[in-house]
């Protein structure tokens, strides 16, 4: 396991938290990771500690990867206080959700993502 994150499953929620900020080629191995190791209906991604600023295309690029592998409906939450993480998860959440069986949102606190996640 990386020291740059974590991924849990606690209460039917598979739950990634960055301790620092991903590059695009460790984005794609923790997608891959959470395919094959966790249940990955209700996800939520946790960006509360981190700053990181990936290119349009390469958010594109993420998003397809991730319908391409998230086959089945699921739900996905991110989590950012920050406004500038929280500008590019909006532009994502445009790719990730175009032609997906893939609902996702983002958030400011973990509790509201968790909430939103278990409706």
């Amino acid at each position: 396991m990386s020291k740059e994150y974590k991924i849990e499953y606690s209460n039917g929620i598979t739950i990634i938290l960055f301790t620092n900020p991903p590059i695009f080629d460790e984005v794609k191995t923790i997608i891959d990771d959470i395919v094959e190791n966790y249940p990955y209906e209700k996800r939520l991604w946790d960006l509360s500690n981190i700053d990181f600023h990936f290119t349009i295309n390469e958010l594109h690029d993420i998003a397809e990867y991730g319908k391409a592998k998230f086959i089945k409906p699921n739900k996905m939450a991110i989590v950012s206080p920050n406004i500038n993480v929280d500008i590019e998860m909006a532009i994502f959440d445009v790719y990730r959700t175009q032609d997906s069986h893939s609902k996702t949102r983002s958030f400011r606190t973990k509790s509201e993502a968790i909430e939103w996640l278990n409706n």
